[in-house]
């Protein structure tokens, strides 16, 4: 347990897990990995790391989140909209709410913050 009130992130000590196949996958058997290192304890902001296998699965947001690509790649396809391709190196948004489609070709890992209520989400 860390003995001050800074988490590093994939240092820390984890404050929950979970392990899984993606429910309703389009494509592929995704198996994805999620260590959470951070969790407000209203539940309304949390953080940590993700991984994924290949497949592919539709998502509607339920949080507001920023990711950061650490290995491999991902693609994110807007329902109606572009195609986004992310790779290591890369960060972006996925408003809360938005329906996308996740794509990933070989593996991804990404580290996240996701807010699901926020005083004002106006865009």
């Amino acid at each position: 347990m860390s003995k001050g009130k800074i988490v590093t992130i994939g240092k820390s000590e984890i404050v929950s897990e979970t392990s899984g196949e993606k429910v309703n996958p389009k494509s592929g058997k995704p198996y994805a990995n999620n260590w959470t290192y951070f969790e407000h304890g209203s539940g309304n902001f949390k953080s940590g790391i993700w991984d994924c296998t290949a497949g592919s699965w539709e998502h509607n947001h339920p949080k507001l989140e920023f990711c950061y690509i650490v290995e491999g790649s991902v693609r994110i396809v807007e329902k109606d909209g572009p195609v986004h391709e992310y790779k290591k190196g890369d960060a972006f948004v996925v408003p809360k709410g938005a329906p996308v489609t996740w794509i990933v070709e070989d593996y991804a890992k990404k580290i996240f913050v996701s807010a699901a209520h926020l005083e004002d989400e106006g865009e």
